[in-house]
C-alpha cells in the first residue's frame, strides 16, 4: 500500500518515486530551487556526498590525466547492507586494457576493509563483454533480471532500448565460488545463436546470445529488440526454476552458464 503525506497545511502531496521515468521530474525542481543551469555539477556534488557517507571513489590515472572512475555507495535491502557499484568507466580510447579490472579489484580491495561483504551492480544481459567480464573475470553471479530497470535513457548506448539489466552480486569475503560442470547450450542451431525455447532440466546449462549486441542494434534494430526480449524472458524463466547464471563462456559462441544451486540463501535483490 502506498503511503501518501499531505500535512494539514498543505494541498501538495509527498509521496515515494518508484517509476524510473518520473524521477526526470526531479530535474527541473533542481534548476528552480538551487539556480543550477550546468547540471554537471551535480554529479560532482553527489559523488562526493556517496564518498563520505560510506561510497567509495577511484580514479586510474595515466600521469595527471584521469582516465579511469568508479563510484558506489551503501546499499539496503530486506534488512542486508551491501555495497552498491554504480558506475565503473574508462574513456573510449583505452578500454579493454585492464583499467576496469584494476578499478574493480581496488574497490573489493577497500570495501572488505570497510566490512562489505557483498558488492552489487547491474548490467545489460544482452552485453557479452560486460556479462563475460561480471561473470568470468570477476566472478560475480546473476539471478535476478529487471525489465526496463532506468526507464527511458538518453545516453549513445542506451538510447532507444528498454534498459532491461541483471543484477550482479559479487561476494567478496569468499565461501560463494561456483565451478561450471558438463552442459549443454540448449539453443544453438547451424553453430549459432537461436532464439529457441530453452526449458531447462539439467543441473546446468547453457543459453547462447549474440556475440555483438551493439553492432546488432545499429544494422538491425527489429532483430536486436527480440532478441532482448528472448533473453530477457528466458532468463527470468530459468530463475525463478531456480537457476542461477554463475559463468560466461565464449565459445563455440558466447553464452551464460546457469546451474541450480541453494547455497546462496534469500535473494534481497527480487521483490
Amino acid at each position: 500500500m502506498l503511503l501518501v503525506i499531505t500535512p494539514h497545511f498543505m494541498r501538495e502531496t509527498v509521496k515515494r518515486i518508484t517509476d524510473p521515468d518520473e524521477i526526470w521530474k526531479i530535474v527541473p525542481v533542481i534548476r528552480s530551487a538551487w539556480g543550477m543551469e550546468d547540471m554537471s555539477s551535480l554529479v560532482k556534488d553527489v559523488v562526493a556526498a556517496m564518498r563520505f557517507h560510506g561510497g567509495i571513489v577511484l580514479g586510474a590515472y595515466d600521469g595527471d590525466r584521469m582516465v579511469g572512475m568508479h563510484f558506489s555507495f551503501p546499499g539496503y535491502r530486506k534488512g542486508r547492507v551491501y555495497l552498491y557499484s554504480h558506475m565503473t568507466g574508462v574513456v573510449d580510447e583505452r578500454k579493454y586494457s585492464g583499467i576496469g579490472y584494476a578499478l574493480k579489484m581496488e574497490q573489493a580491495r577497500i570495501a572488505r576493509e570497510m566490512g562489505y561483504s557483498l558488492i552489487a551492480w547491474t548490467f545489460d544481459p544482452a552485453m557479452s563483454l560486460n556479462a563475460y567480464f561480471n561473470l568470468h573475470k570477476l566472478g560475480a553471479i546473476a539471478r535476478t533480471y529487471l525489465p526496463n530497470f532506468y526507464g527511458t535513457m538518453e545516453d549513445r548506448i542506451n538510447r532507444g532500448m528498454k534498459t532491461d539489466r541483471l543484477v550482479a552480486e559479487w561476494y567478496i569475503g569468499g565461501g560463494q565460488e561456483f565451478r561450471s560442470r558438463g552442459y549443454t547450450i540448449e539453443n544453438m542451431e547451424d553453430g549459432r545463436p537461436a532464439r529457441k525455447p530453452v526449458t531447462g532440466g539439467e543441473d546446468t546449462i547453457g543459453l547462447a546470445i549474440p556475440t555483438d549486441f551493439a553492432a546488432l542494434k545499429e544494422r538491425d534494430r527489429t532483430e536486436a529488440v527480440a532478441w532482448r526480449q528472448y533473453i530477457g524472458s528466458t532468463l527470468s524463466s530459468l530463475f525463478n526454476q531456480g537457476y542461477v547464471a554463475v559463468d560466461f563462456g565464449k565459445e563455440p559462441v558466447t553464452h551464460y552458464i546457469l546451474t541450480k544451486t541453494d547455497e546462496l540463501g534469500e535473494n534481497i535483490f527480487r521483490d
